[in-house]
């Protein structure tokens, strides 16, 4: 059984959760009445001539929504396998199983609802802006949306369990040698993780997932969007756009020059930023880990643990 002394020590609580005890039962807060609502739809669905009140019968082994919280957390924090996580808050495995499944959908909800629409309506905003008074420059942009004058792009990989073999070439990854699962992250100068895309096998090019996602559709075209040198070629496809990518060394050139290395020096110092996101997202072993659960989960874990990490975020500012 979960321990409640474990709620208010904050040592303990970060190491399983990622959250401090405040941010915890702020969590908690969003996600209760999620949870109530989801809860009387699906047991009205199973039974709508149901005699017996919701909530009747036997007493659900994790009693407050904290405990059922902390499940779900200590799982993405973790990665046990199920049995194991199942003997720590005390049920058993197929009971775990079913918790997770049941919490998925409001993480995100609960922690960043905006997630999502942000970008998107971000733009919308500056379209409506542009009505009242024109932004032209990347000056103004940033003295009106200073949230997404300057974007940075990547995408991340996780290994993933050896697939059937009918699909092993799609999901395998020239570049990490492995069978790999590629997403792409969209966040800004400040570290707040803007979009999160689909999920993709590993075989697909990071510039394919950007054209797949029609990125490009929602970044303003005064925004400074930095990019990484996979990326080489996107400025030919959509010119309109103020792309910031390293320099390059082709094969018929011996070297950069100075002035192109000072240049790359000047790009890296701000898109180490997006590489200082993913690495906040991948202290949740569950995406730095060999992924072995269903793809078709895959998505939401990840945008469930960015929303975390922006949630998180809200408490530093």
């Amino acid at each position: 059984m979960i321990s409640q002394s474990l709620f208010n020590n904050p040592i303990k609580l970060k190491r399983c959760t990622g959250l401090t005890p405040e941010q915890f039962n702020q969590l908690s807060i969003g996600v209760e009445p999620l949870w109530n609502e989801a809860e009387e739809k699906r047991l009205s669905r199973l039974n709508p001539n149901r005699k017996r009140a919701i909530g009747a019968g036997h007493p659900y082994t994790l009693k407050t929504i904290k405990e059922k919280i902390f499940s779900i957390l200590l799982y993405y924090k973790t990665y046990p396998a199920f049995w194991f996580l199942g003997l720590i808050v005390g049920l058993d495995a197929s009971n775990v199983c079913r918790l997770i499944q049941r919490l998925r959908p409001l993480i995100e909800k609960a922690a960043d609802p905006e997630l999502e629409i942000y970008l998107k309506k971000a733009v919308s905003d500056i379209q409506k802006q542009k009505g009242i008074k024109k932004i032209s420059s990347w000056e103004e942009l940033k003295k009106e949306f200073p949230e997404i004058a300057e974007i940075l792009i990547d995408a991340t990989e996780q290994q993933r369990h050896r697939p059937k073999k009918r699909i092993q070439k799609k999901y395998y990854s020239g570049k990490k040698k492995k069978h790999t699962l590629k997403t792409q992250l969209i966040a800004n100068s400040a570290g707040k993780i803007l979009d999160v895309s689909k999920t993709y096998p590993g075989s697909v090019h990071d510039l394919e997932v950007f054209r797949r996602e029609k990125t490009s559709k929602y970044i303003p075209k005064e925004a400074k969007t930095h990019l990484d040198k996979g990326y080489t070629g996107v400025k030919k496809e959509y010119p309109m756009l103020n792309f910031l990518i390293p320099f390059r060394r082709n094969r018929g050139k011996k070297e950069l020059s100075r002035a192109e290395k000072i240049q790359n020096t000047k790009l890296s110092k701000i898109r180490v930023l997006i590489e200082h996101v993913i690495a906040k997202v991948k202290k949740y072993r569950l995406l730095s880990e060999v992924f072995r659960n269903k793809v078709e989960y895959y998505n939401q874990d990840f945008k469930n643990i960015a929303a975390l990490i922006n949630f998180r975020l809200e408490f530093t500012t």
